[in-house]
């Protein structure tokens, strides 16, 4: 738990085009590498079952024992490593801003993505909290829009008191526009 005391909260950097980012909470580092920990863990079950059966199935293959545990030994051996370092290069690439405009939330480690939420499209917002969101103290913010082939923005991985400001601030009503 160390990493939740290396990066503060509220880190925030600058883009070119203006727009003030802030990071995600340094616990939600922990909650992505664990999803993606258990993701790899099934995908490889799945994967060298299927293998096993179709390749089996198929080729009429007879796999000494020895040979498909170690294959499948080797697979779960890998998947821990690359979980954590895609978990935490998860963390590392997602970042968002609020401004007057909207909310805009860039995020991916394979493929990238920069959506923008104007504040006009913005219907209404949810605040989720699984065990483990609840556990490290973040909260999930989702965003339901208007007029978008999608129809909702998530963002995880956001210190509980800050999802509720962003939630408030997107859905505020501007007094002098009544």
């Amino acid at each position: 738990m160390n990493e939740a005391r290396s990066t503060p909260a509220t880190a925030t950097t600058s883009s070119d085009d203006g727009w003030r980012f802030e990071h995600l909470d340094p616990r939600a580092r922990w909650g992505m590498r664990l999803n993606a920990l258990l993701l790899a863990l099934l995908l490889f079950g799945v994967i060298w079952v299927l293998v096993a059966v179709v390749l089996g199935v198929a080729l009429d293959l007879d796999w000494p024992a020895a040979t498909a545990f170690a294959i499948v030994l080797a697979s779960f051996l890998a998947a821990p490593p690359l979980a954590w370092f895609h978990g935490s290069a998860r963390w590392r690439r997602t970042r968002y801003a609020l401004t007057p405009q909207g909310l805009r939330i860039q995020r991916g480690v394979w493929w990238r993505s920069d959506t923008v939420v104007p504040r006009s499209r913005v219907q209404h917002t949810d605040l989720q909290r699984g065990p483990l969101d609840r556990a490290l103290g973040l909260a999930g913010l989702r965003v339901y829009t208007a007029g978008s082939e999608l129809g909702r923005v998530a963002l995880d991985g956001l210190q509980l008191a800050r999802a509720e400001a962003l939630r408030d601030a997107l859905i505020r009503v501007d007094d002098d526009a009544l």
